[in-house]
C-alpha cells in the first residue's frame, strides 16, 4: 500500500506541476532513482522536451527517432517498462544506466505524456511491485489526465467567456455607437436654423466642443480659385472660442496627408495620428490632429480641423463614425442656410434698387447696399458705351469708406490687367492678390481687387463694379465673390430697367411729335417695367406689391418679441373735385408733389416704403415708434401737405389740397403680427377724421401683447 498523504496530495493537485512533485517526491522516497523526467512525446516539426524533471535526465535529443514509435505502443498505464526492452535498436546505455524504465501517464491522441525513470535498483523495484506499492503510478496517471481534462476545459470556458466579454463589448460598443448618433442628431437640430453663415460657423465650433466632445476645432473655408484657406471660428490653447476671421493660409502650407484627401473625394475624415499640434501657425504640442472635410456634391466648401491639445484622449472608432455623420448633415445645413442668405440678400438688394429711378441713384443705392448689407470696404460703379471705351464714374467710396459721388471721373478704358480680365469674363467676379489700390489715379494702399463687367443679355457693355479691401483688410473669400456675382446680376437688371426707362422719359419729353406713334411702345414697355418693380410709376412710392413684400418679410422674420407697429394711411380730400376742376393732368401732378413729400417722411435706414394703395389714398408702414411718435409723424405729413398750397378751390377744408390722416398704433408680437388689425382701427380713424371735417389727424393705440 502508500501513504495516505500522498493519496491526499495527488488528489487534491489542481495542476500537472503540484502532480509531478508529489510524484517525483514519491518515486525518489521508494525507488532513489538518479534523475526523473516528464516529457511529452514531440510533434512534427519541434523538438522534444521535458515537461518537469527531477534530476538531469538524459537530453531527449539522444532519444532516437524510432524510440517515439516503439514507446507509443504502450497504450494504457499497467506499469514501468524496463528501456532495455525498446526495440528500436537503441543502445540506450550509452546514455543512460542500465536500469532505466519509462511509464506512459497520457495517452491523449493529441500528445503523449511519458515518465522517465533512470538507475534504480532492480531488486527494490521486484519488492515494490510484490507489495503492489507501485499501484499508485495508476492513481498518478489518472489523475494526471483528469488535470490535463480539467485544465482543457478550463481553457474553453476561458475562451468562451472571452468570445461573451467581447459580444457584450460589441454591443455596449453599439449602444455607444447608437447614443452618439443620437446626439448628432440633436446637435445638428439646434444648428439647423442660424441666423446667418457666421453664427452657423460658431455654433459648429461649440458643438464639436461641448457636446461632442472634443478638445478643440477650427472651422475653415476654403476657396479653390485662390488656392487658400481662411478661418471663420475656433478654439484657443484655453478651450475659448474665439474669432479666427483674420487668418488665411495658403493651400500648400497643409500637409500632402490632408491635400490628397481634399481632392480624391474618397475620405471625408483623416486622422493623422503624433502630429505637430498648431495655434495660428505656430507648434503648441503634439497628438492626433483630424480633418472632417465638408462637401456640396463635388465642391469642397471646406474643413473642420480638429486635435486633442488639451486632455490628450485618443480617438475611437465610434468617435470616428460619429463625426462623420456630424460632418454630412453640418455640410446639408451650411448649403441650405447659403442658399437662404443669397435669395434674402438678392430679394433685399431687388428691392432696394427698384426703388431708385434714375441710373444715379440706382448707382448710389448699389454703393450704399454693397458697403453697409455685402460687408465690401470699398465699392464702384463705373458706366461704359457698347464699345467699351471709356469709364464714366457715378458714385463710390473715398479712402474712408464713405459714399461719395464720382461723377466727375471719367477716363479711357485703361490697360490694366484686372480690366483686360473683367472683358474677358463678363458677368464674373475676376480678381488680383497683393496689388495696388487706386483712387482717383493714386495708389493709396495695397490689397485685393476686385472687378465685373456687367453686360446685357446681348452681351452690350453696360457698366463696371470694383471692389477692394483698402480699410479692413478682410480677404476675399470664395462666399464673398459668389455674393458680389448675383447681386451685380441684379444691378444688371435694374440698370437695364432703369435705362430702359430714363429713354422712355427722354422720348416723351423730346419726340412730342411721335408720340401716337410711340404710344403703343410705351404702353408694352411701362407693362413690363410695372411687372418688374413695385413702384407707383407716377408718384415713385411703393404700391400694393411693395406692401406686400414689407408685410411678407415681417411674417417670415417673426419671433416671440414685442414690438410697436404703427400704420398711417393719408387720404387727399375732394380728390375727384380737384380733378373734374383742374383736369387729370394737373391732378397727377399733384399726386407727384404729394408722392415727394410723403417719401421724405419715410425712415430709409428702417426699410420704411410709403406705398400708394388707392388714387388718392396712401399707407405708410413704421415699425419702434410709440404713439407720440406716429402721430407727430402723422401731423407733419398734414401740415407739410398743407404748406405746399397747392391751389383747392372745391376742397371744403380749406383753398388749398389738404389731407386728412388716420393711424393706429399696436404692440404686437412679430409672430401674431396682424395687418387686418392694424388697418381696420388706422381706417376707422381715417373715416372718423373725414366725417369730422377733413384736414386733421386722429389714430387709435391698442396694446394686444397679452391678448
Amino acid at each position: 500500500m502508500f501513504p495516505r498523504m500522498l493519496l491526499k496530495d495527488i488528489l487534491s493537485a489542481r495542476n500537472q506541476r503540484f502532480l509531478a512533485n508529489a510524484l517525483f517526491k514519491y518515486l525518489d522516497e521508494i525507488l532513489a532513482p538518479e534523475h526523473i523526467g516528464i516529457l511529452l512525446e514531440p510533434k512534427p516539426g519541434t523538438q522534444p522536451e521535458f515537461r518537469f524533471c527531477h534530476g538531469e535526465p538524459t537530453s531527449l535529443l539522444k532519444y532516437p527517432k524510432t524510440f517515439w514509435t516503439w514507446v507509443s505502443q504502450f497504450d494504457t498505464s499497467d506499469g514501468l517498462i524496463p528501456i532495455a526492452l525498446n526495440t528500436c535498436h537503441w543502445d540506450y546505455t550509452n546514455s543512460m544506466a542500465a536500469h532505466s524504465y519509462i511509464f506512459m501517464i497520457d495517452n491523449h491522441p493529441e500528445q503523449r505524456a511519458y515518465v522517465v525513470i533512470e538507475n534504480l535498483h532492480a531488486g527494490t523495484l521486484n519488492k515494490l511491485n510484490l507489495k503492489n506499492q507501485l499501484d499508485a503510478l495508476q492513481i498518478v496517471a489518472s489523475r494526471w489526465q483528469c488535470v490535463r481534462a480539467e485544465t482543457e476545459a478550463a481553457k474553453e470556458f476561458k475562451q468562451r467567456d472571452m468570445k461573451e466579454a467581447k459580444y457584450l463589448d460589441v454591443i455596449k460598443q453599439r449602444e455607444l455607437f447608437i447614443e452618439n448618433m443620437k446626439l448628432v442628431q440633436e446637435v445638428s437640430v439646434e444648428i439647423s436654423n442660424p441666423q446667418n453663415l457666421d453664427e452657423l460657423y460658431r455654433m459648429a465650433i461649440e458643438v464639436i466642443k461641448y457636446k461632442l466632445g472634443f478638445d478643440r476645432a477650427v472651422f475653415m473655408l476654403l476657396d479653390i480659385k485662390k488656392r487658400c484657406f481662411s478661418g471663420t471660428y475656433g478654439t484657443d490653447e484655453q478651450g475659448k472660442t474665439v474669432s479666427e476671421h483674420h487668418t488665411q493660409y495658403d493651400l500648400h502650407q497643409l500637409e500632402e496627408t490632408y491635400i490628397d484627401a481634399l481632392f480624391d473625394g474618397k475620405e471625408n475624415l483623416i486622422v493623422v495620428d503624433e502630429a505637430p499640434l498648431y495655434t495660428a501657425g505656430s507648434v503648441v504640442g503634439q497628438g492626433w490632429n483630424g480633418m472632417l472635410i465638408l462637401r456640396d456634391g463635388e465642391e469642397i466648401i471646406g474643413w473642420i480641423a480638429m486635435d486633442n491639445y488639451i486632455n490628450r484622449t485618443p480617438m475611437t472608432t465610434y468617435q470616428r463614425q460619429m463625426l462623420e455623420s456630424f460632418g454630412s448633415l453640418l455640410s446639408q445645413i451650411y448649403i441650405r442656410k447659403r442658399q437662404e442668405q443669397n435669395v434674402r440678400m438678392l430679394h433685399t438688394s431687388m428691392v432696394e434698387l427698384s426703388r431708385c429711378m434714375t441710373v444715379s441713384e440706382v448707382c448710389k443705392s448699389a454703393v450704399t447696399f454693397a458697403i453697409n448689407r455685402l460687408g465690401i470696404d470699398r465699392f464702384a460703379v463705373f458706366l461704359t458705351d457698347k464699345d467699351c471705351t471709356y469709364m464714366q464714374g457715378t458714385w463710390g467710396t473715398d479712402i474712408q469708406g464713405n459714399v461719395v459721388d464720382e461723377s466727375y471721373y471719367r477716363s479711357e478704358t485703361v490697360d490694366r490687367s484686372i480690366v483686360n480680365a473683367a472683358r474677358i469674363n463678363p458677368n464674373e467676379v475676376v480678381f488680383e492678390e497683393s496689388v495696388p489700390i487706386y483712387h482717383d489715379f493714386h495708389i493709396v494702399g495695397f490689397g485685393w481687387t476686385a472687378m465685373t463687367m456687367l453686360v446685357s443679355n446681348s452681351g452690350e457693355p453696360i457698366a463696371f463694379i470694383a471692389a477692394d479691401n483698402l480699410i479692413k483688410r478682410s480677404p476675399l473669400t470664395h462666399q464673398l465673390r459668389e455674393v458680389i456675382r448675383m447681386f451685380a446680376s441684379n444691378l444688371t437688371e435694374v440698370l437695364l430697367r432703369t435705362r430702359a426707362q430714363e429713354a422712355i422719359h427722354q422720348l416723351n419729353d423730346n419726340l412730342e411729335k411721335e408720340v401716337k406713334a410711340r404710344t403703343r411702345e410705351l404702353q408694352n414697355a411701362n407693362e413690363k417695367l410695372d411687372t418688374l418693380s413695385k413702384l407707383d410709376p407716377l408718384t415713385q412710392l411703393g404700391n400694393r406689391r411693395m406692401l406686400e413684400a414689407l408685410l411678407e418679410d415681417i411674417c417670415v422674420e417673426g419671433s416671440s418679441d414685442s414690438e410697436c407697429y404703427g400704420l398711417v394711411i393719408v387720404d387727399i380730400d375732394h380728390f375727384g373735385f380737384y380733378n373734374n376742376e383742374y383736369g387729370h393732368r394737373q391732378g397727377d401732378i399733384a399726386l407727384m408733389r404729394i408722392g415727394d413729400i410723403l417719401q421724405k417722411h419715410t425712415r430709409k435706414d428702417k426699410g420704411e416704403v410709403f406705398c400708394r394703395i388707392g388714387g388718392e389714398e396712401f399707407a405708410l408702414l413704421v415699425t419702434n415708434q410709440n404713439e407720440q411718435q406716429v402721430a407727430k409723424l402723422a401731423e407733419s405729413i398734414r401740415t407739410s401737405i398743407e404748406q405746399e398750397r397747392i391751389s383747392h378751390a372745391q376742397n371744403s377744408a380749406g383753398e388749398v389740397l389738404t389731407v386728412s390722416v388716420g393711424y393706429s398704433v399696436m404692440e404686437l408680437r412679430q409672430n401674431e403680427f396682424s395687418f387686418d388689425k392694424l388697418y381696420g382701427a388706422a381706417d376707422s380713424s381715417l373715416y372718423q377724421a373725414k366725417d369730422n371735417g377733413r384736414n386733421q389727424v386722429i389714430g387709435s393705440a391698442l396694446m394686444l401683447v397679452n391678448a
